[in-house]
């Protein structure tokens, strides 16, 4: 009869420690102690300032022009898809300065097309600066990576009578998640320290006496297209670059109307009124070089909480509805990964997140048309007791 209540007691003590344990896992708590939801990180700095707006790109890759230029360029011997980003820079840079023979005067009114200016290319015309840069931004937009003219100026800018100003081109490049400076007159771009620079890093660099430093990627193709070899291709752009270091202007759309915004590279240097001699008017000045390197890349959820919460217990279905948004153009839609798993694209610009109890992970990123990724937005959330989170943290 002992035996017997001894087994019972055993099988008792070991039914009322399952069903404390199933207790838990259904989610009840000790009395006093409510369940939480905790960020545990996340993102600290988002350039939310939607920038895309301020950037007058020509077209949409999507857009019947664009097929057009995709079509054209082909005929050409020029493709960009299926390639890499960086790649695609480099074989757009030496297929547009390659197309005609630089011309320091014979500038054309803008509403004329590149599509003309290829045809009359073909023919023998010759072009300037700025034909050569809006050329390779009509090329590098048709494939879906955003690009941008990007003028250089001399501090003489009011007084100089010529060549007071030198135009070239950034592209945004989601590789080194900033705009890259790519000069297609000479089929160049520089780097330093092995990374590629913006146009700000490059003036600021030539600025602080590094010009030497600064390593030119010369084009192989554009140097026997001007028979030249690529060291004195370098050392003719290094000395034509030198003196472009007073003014940077971007284009700048206000108000529906195509400007410029002009960063003043040098705080000696007054906001100019003039160029070359004759006035100007319309534009919008900066001395802060953020103003006009806004991120094209980031994606931004906004949390909408959907679950259920009981005052006397806390969280105790948490739920998130995320809405999504990102500063990237032309994009294809939005991509989810949850606890490491594999990246899923998800239907439109929201999506349902169930936490689970103890440490959720997710990161979204967006998709633009050239099939590049956004940079990855990722935030980790805690659901569950606060003595389970000081355990988690603790042995972490």
């Amino acid at each position: 009869m002992t035996a017997i209540r001894t087994v019972c007691s055993v099988l008792l003590g070991l039914t009322l420690v399952v069903s404390r344990a199933s207790a838990q896992l259904a989610g009840e708590q000790p009395a006093g102690e409510r369940l939480i939801v905790r960020v545990l990180s996340a993102p600290q700095e988002l350039d939310i300032d939607r920038r895309t707006a301020y950037y007058p790109f020509p077209f949409a890759p999507t857009d019947s022009i664009a097929r057009v230029y995709r079509q054209q360029l082909a005929r050409q011997s020029l493709r960009l898809d299926s390639i890499s980003e960086l790649d695609a820079f480099r074989r757009a840079l030496t297929w547009v300065g390659t197309r005609w023979i630089h011309h320091s005067e014979n500038t054309v009114p803008p509403t004329v097309s590149t599509l003309e200016l290829l045809e009359r290319a073909l023919n023998g015309e010759r072009f300037t600066c700025v034909e050569y840069a809006r050329l390779l931004v009509d090329v590098l937009t048709a494939y879906g990576f955003p690009a941008r003219m990007v003028g250089l100026s001399k501090q003489d800018i009011e007084t100089r009578p010529l060549g007071a100003r030198h135009v070239a081109v950034e592209a945004w490049s989601v590789t080194y998640h900033k705009w890259v400076f790519l000069d297609p007159q000479w089929g160049m771009y520089p780097c330093l320290e092995g990374q590629w620079l913006s146009a700000y890093e490059l003036v600021s660099a030539i600025a602080a006496g590094k010009l030497l430093t600064v390593e030119f990627m010369p084009s192989t193709e554009v140097c026997t297209y001007y028979r030249t070899t690529p060291d004195e291709h370098v050392e003719q752009y290094r000395s034509f670059l030198a003196s472009y270091t007073g003014y940077l202007d971007y284009p700048y759309v206000f108000e529906g109307r195509i400007t410029l915004l002009m960063y003043i590279c040098r705080d000696s240097l007054p906001l100019p009124l003039a160029f070359q001699g004759m006035p100007i008017s319309g534009l919008f000045y900066t001395r802060s070089w953020q103003k006009a390197y806004g991120a094209l890349d980031q994606t931004y959820i906004t949390f909408r909480y959907t679950g259920h919460y009981q005052p006397q217990r806390g969280f105790t279905q948490p739920e998130y509805t995320l809405d999504l948004t990102t500063t990237m153009p032309w994009i294809t839609g939005y991509q989810v990964r949850q606890d490491d798993s594999p990246w899923r694209p998800i239907a439109g610009a929201n999506f349902r997140w169930q936490l689970h109890r103890g440490i959720n992970t997710l990161e979204v990123r967006a998709i633009g048309w050239n099939g590049l990724p956004s940079r990855t937005t990722k935030v980790k959330v805690f659901w569950g007791l606060p003595t389970e989170l000081s355990k988690l943290t603790s042995t972490q």
